[in-house]
């Protein structure tokens, strides 16, 4: 399943490097699809991950330890594939933080938690989550956002360091 946008931004050539992630799938005409477009393009990266709902988290881990292994960037970046992106205006803002260590950027989200079961997002738990009135609280959603080099090299030591446990 493709569902991820990747970015890896340099400010030394090559400046950029667009790359779409994807995690293993079971359906071999769609693996055959993929070959063929890799082939042509070299613009897939292939996580040892199988998709699911429950492990968007370990996704991510794996991604950044994989991207900091393959890649040497001054950010990694990553963009769900609905999101529209102007390049240049994000690389340009991505460049004002060089020089700062361990850099998050991206989208935070708060407010009331979907109590409702009848719309798309429902919580179950809704009532164990947020502050009066059951709102999230504030927290990083991952629709677009950038890490800095020193920032994904830390979780990719931790990501290898928790399957050691």
């Amino acid at each position: 399943m493709l569902n991820m946008l990747v970015l890896e931004l340099s400010f030394t050539p090559p400046p950029s490097m667009i790359t779409f992630l994807l995690s293993a799938t079971s359906n071999s005409i769609l693996d055959r699809a993929i070959d063929s477009e890799e082939a042509q393009h070299h613009d897939f990266l292939r996580l040892e991950h199988i998709e699911g709902y429950h492990e968007l988290s370990a996704k991510t881990k794996i991604y950044f330890s994989t991207a900091v292994a393959k890649w040497d960037a001054d950010f990694y970046v990553k963009v769900d594939d609905d999101v529209h992106l102007n390049l240049g205006v994000f690389a340009s803002t991505l460049a004002h933080y060089r020089s700062k260590p361990r850099v998050y950027i991206g989208c935070m989200k708060s407010g009331p938690v979907l109590a409702d079961k009848n719309v798309k997002y429902h919580e179950p738990e809704f009532w164990k989550f947020g502050e009066d009135g059951n709102k999230y609280f504030r927290h990083a959603t991952g629709q677009i956002y950038a890490i800095s080099k020193d920032l994904a090299t830390y979780i990719s030591i931790n990501q290898v360091s928790s399957h050691l446990r």
